[in-house]
């Protein structure tokens, strides 16, 4: 196995049917080739090969990741595609870790991507996010108190000013803001039957807007992206989104930061009895579909702060990452493992080392990023075997680490 920097001129062929073996993109369609390239050409992004040909290729996309009002420089792994004949030899592992490590290196304190199922990532050190809504909403029956202007149509040819949009939107804790426009337009080249809609100031910016699949003639329309800066605009959208249920009879979408799309949904619980099963399904379901682990504890701390969290919560510290079981030996980066003095509070540090009579913290480095983001409470990611204290220190984290639930804005 090598692992090495992708090379357009070497591997572009290869990866493209890496794409389509895997079924990421349709066989011989250029346009999901074009798209592909978009990604590739303009994003840090690594291949494993086996015999002198890539068979594994990982994509990274710069982004920034907000705890509490400061955004933290993150690193999206966007893409981790193995072909039929390189699975089950650690090459999607391995040319993961060093795309983490390369991140590392380039400064991104976090890492985060969306998992295609629980428990092969952990083995990264990544740790599970919080709960998500996934609705399916009959759109006539939204309730808000403003009617939608006539709508822009957006199409894939916008997409740079959807990137602005999305970079310039209203952000939470937890907002991710993608700093790679590629990105962007990769994944609006790649919607099939793609419905987008929005609005402009007088200076011609785009500042609100919805952009999805309209699978069949009524639906569902799967919202993709979204994005708004005031509470105003976010409700013009769904009253736009309500003026296409004459056509569309299902919305599905994950709830927008910052709201309960419960309170504006008329008679949600008989649309929840009533619905039809599969994609036609109405009502929320939860799932925790993203994961994060912090590259740089140290840098992490440093832009905690914790305003109104009291005195400061200082204890020892003993990270383990299991980053270091893919990584070459002669690498420097080795994860953020160790042993740490931690204050958390108004200002918030970690030093190497540990100090006589200070209560102690056991943690992955999963289970750390999961309690410093606030995805679960300190109680839960102990029961999970991901920390391990006294339950005196246990309680005091809780205190501490009183955060909104992180709520990214957008899917990677």
């Amino acid at each position: 196995m090598i692992i090495r920097p992708y090379e357009a001129g070497r591997d572009e062929q290869a990866v493209i049917r890496i794409w389509e073996e895997a079924r990421w993109i349709d066989r011989g369609d250029e346009d999901d080739a074009a798209s592909l390239r978009v990604m590739l050409d303009h994003s840090p992004a690594l291949v494993a090969e086996l015999d002198g040909e890539a068979e594994c290729v990982t994509i990274s996309s710069p982004a920034t990741i907000r705890h509490l009002r400061e955004d933290i420089p993150l690193g999206i792994v966007a893409a981790v595609t193995t072909s039929p004949r390189g699975r089950r030899a650690g090459l999607a592992s391995r040319t993961t870790a060093q795309l983490v490590r390369r991140d590392a290196g380039a400064g991104r304190m976090v890492s985060a991507l969306g998992m295609f199922e629980q428990g092969f990532y952990t083995r990264l050190g990544f740790g599970n996010g919080p709960y998500e809504l996934r609705w399916g909403i009959d759109p006539a029956t939204l309730s808000v108190p403003v009617s939608a202007a006539s709508p822009l149509r957006i199409t894939a040819r916008d997409n740079a000013d959807v990137h602005r949009a999305m970079r310039e939107r209203a952000l939470c804790h937890g907002g991710v803001r993608i700093l790679n426009a590629a990105h962007i337009e990769a994944e609006m080249g790649w919607t099939e039957h793609p419905l987008g809609l929005g609005y402009r100031n007088g200076e011609g910016e785009l500042t609100h807007f919805v952009w999805g699949e309209l699978k069949d003639e009524n639906g569902p329309l799967i919202i993709t992206a979204m994005a708004w800066r005031e509470p105003g605009q976010l409700l013009e959208l769904l009253a736009l989104l309500r003026s296409l249920g004459d056509q569309a009879h299902v919305v599905k979408m994950i709830e927008p930061a910052g709201v309960h799309l419960q309170d504006f949904i008329d008679r949600p619980f008989r649309q929840a009895n009533t619905g039809k099963g599969g994609d036609w399904r109405r009502g929320a379901e939860t799932e925790a579909w993203w994961q994060a682990r912090i590259n740089d504890l140290r840098g992490c701390l440093a832009r905690t702060s914790l305003p109104h969290a009291g005195p400061a919560l200082t204890f020892n510290l003993h990270l383990d990452d299991p980053i270091a079981e893919f990584l070459p030996a002669a690498d420097k980066w080795q994860g953020t493992g160790g042993n740490y003095v931690v204050q958390l509070g108004k200002t918030s540090h970690a030093e190497p080392g540990s100090r006589k009579g200070l209560p102690s913290l056991h943690a992955s480095v999963g289970g750390f990023t999961r309690l410093w983001l606030g995805c679960a409470e300190a109680g839960a990611i102990a029961a999970a075997g991901q920390i391990e204290g006294p339950r005196q220190l246990l309680d005091e984290l809780e205190a501490t680490l009183r955060l909104p639930t992180p709520r990214t804005g957008c899917e990677f």
